[in-house]
């Protein structure tokens, strides 16, 4: 089974995709900041994971470099509060897998996810 990390302060936006994902088959755990999301993938192997870049104690630019070091091939899904436009200068930079401004429907994040997997698994 695929493992999905979702990583946002907003703890119904976690819980309500987390249960989307789990229907679709994922086994999923939750962070509600960077730097649990950045102990969580130290200690276990995901496939993919979902981030708020505004979350409180590390930036998106910061979690991205801390990410990519521990795995390079991991994708990243953004998900941010803010204009897409200014925050999509970023996530290019730094070769996020999708963006996206909330709100964003749960269909979109899912198929991003399902893309972000065959991806992760190609690239193995």
């Amino acid at each position: 089974m695929e493992k999905v990390l979702i990583c946002d302060p907003d703890k119904l936006f976690r819980w309500n995709l987390k249960y989307v994902l789990e229907s679709k088959g994922f086994v999923v755990q939750e962070a509600s900041r960077p730097s649990e999301a950045v102990k969580h993938v130290l200690r276990e192997g995901f496939d993919a994971i979902i981030f708020n870049m505004q979350a409180a104690d590390l930036n998106g630019v910061q979690i991205f470099s801390v990410l990519k070091t521990i795995d390079y091939k991991l994708p990243v899904i953004i998900v941010t509060d803010h204009d897409v436009t200014l925050s999509s200068v970023s996530s290019i930079i730094h070769e996020s897998f999708r963006l996206f401004q909330k709100p964003v429907g749960h269909k979109e994040i899912v198929e991003a996810v399902q893309d972000a997997v065959l991806v992760k698994a190609n690239c193995k």
